[in-house]
């Protein structure tokens, strides 16, 4: 991400130009985000600040909670800067620092300056209350003593000096860096030559004056040449001219059709599809933070639910794979009725004690049989024991067929599961899986949340052809019970990829004949939001509604269907 000092002086230009000479009317604090909303020019604005996670600040019309015991900090900045007046937003050098000067009026109706520092620092991100008159630390979202940090204390009381963290040169401010590339003694590639001397210049920064100087980075600062020389200072000259006089130009960066980063400048080195040309920085980067927010909420939820989904699957094959051995041993029953037979024709034969007789297999053309028997048994007895044996073998047999295909549409149902979890778009569709899950009995259940959650059944995915038809998609098991059971009519047509896990697509019977490009469509949907996308000539089935039906196992999402045809179908 690059938040750098570039981006900082753009967000500050625009924060100058919607708040100055604006008041601060009701300052918020939940953990370490801060909202503050400013009346300015007729307008209400809600500024947000956060120093966890990923430090940002923006304004936003998001919900804010806040606590109902608002913490000392926030009571502190109630008292010094509610209702007054803020004079300006600055930043300090090309720094991630920013200064909001506020004009402050004590209980006596004294008036004295006040300001807002804020430090997008990375884990040193802070928020710090000071006179700045002074410069004397009233207090600071978080406290830092010499325990935490050997750079620089933050206490009350204190002095406070950006300059602790902040050595480098600011580059609006260097009019040449020709002599101070000459003039280097340090053994540095030309990139770290730009990080370690100036302050605000990010890796980004460094492959636009790269790229535009067409000048490998890599190489060693003492091996430019002097027109080499002379066409970096051009090149760092002209991008911070248009830095210093705020000619922002904010851009989305696109990395494979995901928005994955911004800038504050039209950068050169991304072409045209890697980039979206943007009004606003403050909106940008409420819109990047939030979607990455999402996106690494998702990411987290899906990995742990995976893990725990793919686990149930392992502990279901082993529980098959031993009930498959012990379905051959009782599907080999029929040689303890044998055995039983032969027993009951031969008493006569049967010594005490003996652990063993042979007798002729009146069952294998009269060849002779040695039968094992328990010799605390007499000849009866060992027979009744055989024929034990075998009714209850056969009686096993029965019900390990059955619950092989329990478990056979158990791990059917739950790498269904894992396909919905990669079509998961929200961290709370997450949240459904884990309930369904729970519901089903493979996850124990937890504490119930009271908070009534928004019915995501109708969040399917909805698609018209080019020819008027609706097909609709559902993303999970629960959208697919719904559009398959609820939504679809019995003249509707059904689709799903054949064999495998996938999506319930329906295709809507609107009293006209269904076209060919619709049965393609719908298809090629099946195929696509299904466990065999990447592969070649996917199979997708499909009927009438009428001929569908939920699966004896009861499982969401599974079914089984009649009178289908098969299409082939390759993405």
């Amino acid at each position: 991400m690059s938040l750098d000092g570039t981006v900082v002086k753009n967000l500050v230009y625009e924060i100058n130009n919607r708040v100055i000479d604006g008041r601060i009317d009701k300052i918020y604090q939940n953990n370490n985000d801060l909202l503050i909303n400013i009346r300015a020019k007729g307008q209400r604005e809600r500024l947000f600040i956060s120093i966890s996670g990923s430090p940002r600040m923006y304004f936003s019309d998001e919900i804010f909670d806040s606590p109902q015991n608002p913490p000392a900090f926030c009571m502190l900045l109630r008292k010094h800067l509610e209702n007054n007046q803020i004079l300006k937003v600055s930043q300090y050098k090309m720094d991630r620092i920013i200064k909001i000067l506020v004009k402050s009026r004590d209980e006596l109706g004294e008036y004295s300056k006040k300001a807002l520092i804020i430090e997008l620092m990375g884990k040193h991100s802070n928020v710090i209350l000071i006179d700045d008159d002074s410069k004397k630390i009233i207090d600071s979202l978080k406290r830092i003593n010499f325990n935490l940090s050997s750079v620089r204390e933050i206490l009350p009381g204190l002095t406070y000096n950006p300059e602790d963290i902040s050595e480098g040169l600011d580059p609006c401010q260097v009019d040449s860096i020709s002599d101070l590339i000459k003039d280097s003694r340090e053994n540095l590639n030309i990139k770290s030559f730009f990080l370690k001397n100036f302050t605000g210049i990010s890796p980004q920064m460094c492959n636009e004056i790269e790229y535009m100087s067409n000048i490998d980075f890599k190489r060693n600062l003492s091996a430019l040449t002097e027109p080499e020389i002379i066409e970096l200072d051009k090149i760092f000259s002209k991008i911070f001219k248009i830095v210093r006089e705020n000619n922002f130009s904010p851009i989305k960066i696109y990395r494979e059709d995901l928005f994955k980063d911004f800038y504050s400048l039209d950068l050169e080195s991304l072409n045209d599809k890697e980039k979206i040309k943007v009004e606003s920085i403050s909106s940008l980067l409420e819109e990047f933070y939030n979607s990455k927010f999402l996106r690494d909420s998702l990411g987290s939820k899906s990995k742990e639910l995976k893990k725990l989904v793919k686990k149930n699957i392992e502990k279901l094959n082993r529980k098959l794979s031993n009930q498959a051995n012990e379905l051959n041993v009782a599907l080999n029953r029929e040689k303890f009725k044998v055995y039983a037979d032969l027993i009951s024709s031969n008493f006569y034969k049967i010594e005490k004690g003996a652990d063993s007789v042979t007798v002729e297999n009146f069952y294998d053309e009269m060849k002779e049989m040695i039968i094992p028997l328990d010799p605390t048994l007499d000849g009866p007895s060992n027979a009744a024991k055989y024929y034990k044996k075998y009714s209850k073998l056969k009686n096993a047999a029965s019900f390990l067929t059955e619950q092989i295909e329990i478990g056979k549409s158990e791990i059917s149902y739950l790498e269904s599961i894992l396909l919905n979890i990669d079509f998961a778009e929200r961290p709370d569709e997450i949240d459904e899986l884990y309930e369904e899950l729970e519901k089903e009995g493979y996850l124990k259940k937890k504490k119930k949340n009271n908070k009534k959650k928004k019915d995501s059944d109708e969040n399917y995915i909805t698609v018209k052809t080019e020819d008027g038809f609706d097909i609709y998609v559902g993303k999970n098991n629960r959208q697919n019970d719904y559009l398959t059971h609820k939504k679809a009519k019995k003249n509707d047509l059904w689709f799903h990829v054949k064999d495998a896990p996938g999506s319930h697509v329906i295709l809507k019977n609107d009293n006209r004949d269904f076209t060919n490009n619709s049965l393609l469509t719908a298809a090629k949907l099946a195929a696509k939001y299904s466990s065999l996308s990447k592969s070649q000539n996917i199979q997708v089935d499909y009927t009438f509604k009428m001929y569908v039906k939920r699966h004896p196992a009861k499982k969401p999402g599974l079914v089984t269907y009649t009178n289908y045809k098969t299409i082939n179908i390759n993405i």
